[in-house]
């Protein structure tokens, strides 16, 4: 793997997991909180019924089994209550929720199994509710955070229907069955709306996991992309700008003072090329746009045809440093290209002194822009072939990679217009 790209990937890791924070983890804790909130209000309930109870005396062969002195109602109530407890404590801290969940689902299960025989049928067929009824929809609640889905309906409809029938279950056979059927129902009704509100908010949590770690993916190969294609056209208006532009003083080097300019654009383009793979830094400085004008002046002398530069912009009109280079390559491009096209390719010097050629530097609010305008013979913009880098590479994409744009308007036989502009609204977008 490319050293570059341990950044990148380190960064995903970490949005994945800050992703898994704040959905599925965040439900999980959610639905902990919920079940705690509910343990403590149908304990307390069942608490104070069973506290409120005459304590049922078991069957004798029970009793003889584990000895006439041990109230085995109160073991078994003890022992709900102590694994109720830690439910709630483990909801309220957001640890091994599912873990004492299913402990407590699983012993009230048995504690039903075991009901008639240490309740010696007290309560079969009776109307008043006993105290373990108050707990079966914390019950159910618990297995539908424990277990997985498929567990959590089976004991969702199964644990009712097996409260009902011992709630009806006498020592002669099945008594007042119509009230086991009815708590079975309200029973299985309400456990299902508990499993069906868990599953509901769990698979949410997990399609916006999903979508977060797909927005991720998209965006991270939109940045590997972004950073391509402005390394493209760097290294093409790199090309364009210097490496061509030697080999073509070198072609035209048919003087010693042609040559020796040769010599020096070679130079010029060696550095460049040296300097591409360093990285500046983020420079936070700025330019005005009456300092840039000053440039372009300097580089106007520099052209073989002479050009105007004028400014309207403000004195206290800047822009970051990397888009006044940026702007200021573009400009210099467009007037080596006026300088060099817009004569005509027949055009002899006198001819050439007809042509007017400006430079224009303004400014609007939170807009800075430069147009370089000809009078010349005009070109056709969707007639320039792809392989030609001047207008796409050196102007249009240079701007765009600063977050700029670049219009180029030309008519033939009524001049050519370069507009380059840039602004921090366009920035911002």
């Amino acid at each position: 793997m490319p050293a570059d790209d341990v950044p990148v990937l380190a960064t995903f890791e970490a949005g994945r997991r800050r992703s898994r924070v704040f959905t599925s983890t965040r439900v999980e804790n959610m639905i902990g909180l919920a079940l705690a909130i509910a343990v403590l209000v149908f304990g307390a309930q069942a608490l104070l019924f069973a506290t409120m109870s005459p304590a049922p005396q078991p069957l004798p062969s029970l009793r003889r089994a584990v000895g006439g002195d041990i109230e085995i109602s109160t073991l078994v109530a003890g022992v709900l209550f102590a694994t109720l407890a830690a439910v709630a404590l483990a909801g309220l801290l957001r640890r091994g929720v599912r873990t004492t969940g299913g402990v407590f689902a699983l012993l009230y299960l048995a504690t039903l199994i075991a009901w008639p025989m240490y309740t010696g049928f007290v309560f079969g067929g009776q109307p008043e509710e006993p105290w373990i009824w108050y707990l079966l929809t914390v019950a159910t609640a618990c297995a539908a955070v424990a277990f997985p889905q498929a567990w959590a309906v089976a004991y969702t409809i199964g644990v009712p229907i097996l409260y009902g029938l011992v709630r009806s279950l006498g020592p002669s056979g099945f008594m007042r069955l119509q009230i086991g059927v009815l708590d079975a129902i309200y029973g299985i009704v309400f456990g299902m709306v508990i499993v069906m509100l868990a599953v509901m908010f769990r698979q949410t949590a997990k399609r916006v996991d999903a979508a977060r770690d797909a927005a991720l993916v998209r965006y991270d190969r939109a940045v590997r992309a972004h950073a391509i294609e402005a390394e493209r056209v760097e290294v093409d208006a790199l090309v364009h700008d210097n490496v061509l532009a030697a080999l073509q003083a070198a072609e035209r080097a048919t003087g010693a003072e042609r040559e020796r300019a040769a010599v020096q654009i070679s130079q010029h383009a060696l550095t460049e090329l040296r300097e591409a793979g360093i990285d500046p830094g983020d420079d936070e400085s700025s330019v005005t746009l009456r300092e840039m004008a000053g440039r372009l002046s300097i580089a106007a002398r520099m052209m073989e045809h002479e050009f105007t530069v004028e400014s309207t912009a403000a004195a206290g009109a800047v822009v970051p440093q990397s888009v006044a280079n940026a702007m200021g390559l573009a400009a210099v491009q467009a007037m080596v290209n006026s300088a060099e096209h817009a004569d005509g390719p027949d055009a002899d010097t006198a001819l050439g002194s007809r042509v007017t050629r400006r430079v224009v530097v303004s400014n609007a609010p939170s807009t800075a822009t430069i147009e370089v305008i000809d009078d010349g013979v005009g070109f056709d913009v969707d007639g320039v072939p792809t392989d030609r880098l001047g207008v796409r590479v050196s102007i249009v994409e240079r701007m765009a990679a600063v977050g700029g744009s670049a219009h180029v308007r030309s008519v033939l036989g009524d001049g050519t217009s370069v507009v380059l502009t840039w602004s921090t609204e366009e920035e911002r977008a």
